[in-house]
């Protein structure tokens, strides 16, 4: 749990840094060239998703996005998932006399 939170927190910090770039890009001069979820996958992967996808595709929509708009939810979804929980009793019984 505690690795789940961290990595969530770290995914956050990330996106938030992306975003930031590209704010910086943005009021920069020129053409505005981001960084979208392509450009990261590239770099982690080492070659470019498959262009066999129709354009419509989930997939496709979701490498043409930004790439702090792919990070940030799953940073957040972890940090949900991993969050810590009371624990609850699952039977609980009451007697009434």
């Amino acid at each position: 749990m505690f690795l789940g939170r961290l990595f969530g927190w770290g995914l956050l910090g990330l996106a938030l840094l992306m975003a930031s770039g590209d704010v910086v890009l943005a009021l920069g001069p020129g053409d505005h060239a981001g960084l979208l979820t392509r450009d990261v996958w590239v770099l982690l992967a080492g070659h470019a998703p498959q262009a066999d996808a129709p354009p419509s595709s989930f997939g496709h929509l979701l490498m043409a996005c930004p790439a702090w708009a792919a990070v940030a939810p799953l940073g957040g979804i972890l940090l949900w998932a991993c969050r810590s929980r009371r624990r609850r009793h699952r039977f609980h019984q009451t007697f009434y006399s």
